[in-house]
C-alpha cells in the first residue's frame, strides 16, 4: 500500500536539487528535542493513532518533517489531502497543533543514508550555496524531510533538506 505524500510541481531540476512548488498543506506539529524523535514524533504519532477528540485513526503520510531552527526543533506529519482544518479531529494534547501552511516554493536537496548533525549541516551548506548561485532568496529555517521508517537500511533511506525560497526576480 502506497503512503500518501504531498503533491508538488518541479520547476527546476539540477542533479539532486529541485525547486518545487507545493500547494497549501496541513501539518500536525509538536515541539521536538532530538532528531531521533523521542518526544515530538511520539506526540504526533499518538494523535494519528487515535489520541484525538474523535478517537479517529488518521493514515500515516510521508515525509516526516523536522524544522531545524536555531532556537527550537519541531516534528510534523503532513495530514492526508482528504482533510481540511474543519474535518480533522482536534488534538487531545495541548502540546500539538494543527497548522495550515500556505502554498510555497521550496528548494530541496535529496540524499540517502542515516542522518546526523554533521550530514545535515553539510547538505544544508550545499543547498544554500546552490540557492545563492542561482539567484534565489531563502526565507525560512532549514527543514529535514524523512521518507522512511527508522528500520530501513541507511542506503535505502530517502532524506531531503528543504529551504523555502523566493523566486528569482
Amino acid at each position: 500500500m502506497a503512503i500518501e505524500q504531498p503533491s508538488y510541481t518541479i520547476l527546476v531540476k539540477d542533479d539532486a536539487i529541485e525547486v518545487r512548488q507545493y500547494p497549501a498543506i496541513i501539518v500536525a506539529v509538536a515541539d521536538e528535542n532530538d532528531l531521533r524523535g523521542y518526544s515530538g514524533f511520539s506526540r504526533v504519532f499518538e494523535y494519528i493513532s487515535g489520541d484525538n477528540a474523535k478517537r479517529e485513526k488518521i493514515a500515516m503520510t510521508s515525509p516526516v518533517i523536522n524544522t531545524l531552527d536555531e532556537r527550537a526543533m519541531t516534528t510534523a506529519f503532513v495530514m492526508p489531502k482528504a482533510y481540511d482544518l474543519s474535518t480533522l479531529p482536534q488534538p487531545q494534547s495541548g502540546r500539538l497543533a494543527l497548522v495550515e501552511k500556505p502554498s510555497r516554493l521550496v528548494a530541496a536537496l535529496r540524499f540517502s543514508g542515516n542522518i546526523n548533525a554533521r550530514i545535515i549541516a553539510e547538505k544544508a551548506a550545499q543547498l544554500q550555496a546552490w540557492i545563492a548561485d542561482h539567484g534565489y532568496t531563502v526565507n525560512s529555517c532549514l527543514e529535514l524531510a524523512r521518507y522512511n521508517p527508522p528500520f530501513i537500511p541507511g542506503f535505502l533511506k530517502r532524506n531531503e533538506v528543504w529551504l523555502e525560497v523566493t523566486s528569482k526576480p
